[in-house]
């Protein structure tokens, strides 16, 4: 990739509608598609990467590297079941507000990595505004009810107003008959749809596990919307069409990857 890294952050205005799953299963299938990945656990009252990962986080992490205890370098390990590389959370008891300026020359340092994508699962809620000129866009997670979508329709705005690029995924659809409908959440939140991923059994099997499902079954509803997803941010930082092993099961499921090809240009 020549512009790299390309920096996404997952965020969402209201917390429990998937946001740790999806930053740690696109960053695996951006893995598989053989490019570089950090994963920072960016949410500072939880380590939820890391509580999915089955991964017991006791060193230094984004607390520290944001505070300057240690070498942002020093805070990087390695997933071992695949090449990802990940800056874990750093969970405390203790309110822990960041500095400003800390917060900033920390991104800026990462921004300066040799990744070709870095992923940062955000804390939910609005984020500090500084931080826009280092991220490429904002993927903002919303579930399939209004509570949610207005939610959403309120971070789209801070990030309009800040000049941010950000795109809507709506996670879990079809966990209940009771939820909206992809049109009536769109239309909540002011613009289409960059994806939409299904809701599935095999993450709660993920959950149980501490592993993350894409790992479990590739071939999984949820794994597969994940890959367009991840094919889609492909087009998006400018890089040729990965070729998947299942490239022409993709093709000819039409509807939702067509959707997202078109989205590659905006």
């Amino acid at each position: 990739m020549e512009n790299k890294p390309y920096m996404i952050m997952i965020a969402s205005q209201k917390g429990g509608v998937g946001k740790t799953t999806i930053a740690i299963n696109l960053a695996i299938s951006l893995i598989y598609q053989k490019y570089s990945v950090l994963l920072v656990d960016g949410d500072i009252f939880t380590s939820s990467v890391s509580e999915q990962l089955g991964i017991i986080s006791e060193g230094n992490g984004y607390k520290e590297a944001i505070e300057g205890d240690v070498k942002v370098e020093d805070t990087i390990f390695a997933y071992e079941p695949i090449n990802l590389r990940i800056i874990p959370g750093s969970p405390s008891k203790e309110h822990f507000e960041p500095n400003p300026e800390k917060l900033e020359r920390f991104y800026k340092q990462i921004s300066k990595m040799e990744f070709d994508f870095i992923i940062v699962d955000n804390q939910p809620g609005l984020f500090n505004n500084m931080l826009a000129r280092y991220f490429n866009e904002v993927a903002i997670l919303t579930t399939a009810d209004s509570t949610a979508a207005v939610s959403s329709s309120k971070l789209a705005a801070y990030c309009d107003k800040y000049k941010i690029k950000h795109r809507l995924i709506i996670n879990r659809v079809g966990y209940s008959k009771f939820e909206l409908n992809v049109e009536q959440v769109e239309k909540l939140f002011g613009d289409i749809a960059f994806a939409e991923i299904p809701e599935d059994m095999i993450i709660s099997e993920s959950l149980s596990k501490h592993k993350p499902a894409y790992l479990i079954d590739r071939n999984s509803a949820f794994s597969m919307a994940i890959d367009e997803l991840s094919r889609a941010y492909t087009l998006r930082a400018g890089e040729p069409q990965p070729a998947f092993p299942f490239e022409s099961d993709r093709n000819s499921r039409g509807g939702f990857f067509s959707r997202l090809m078109g989205w590659g240009s905006r």
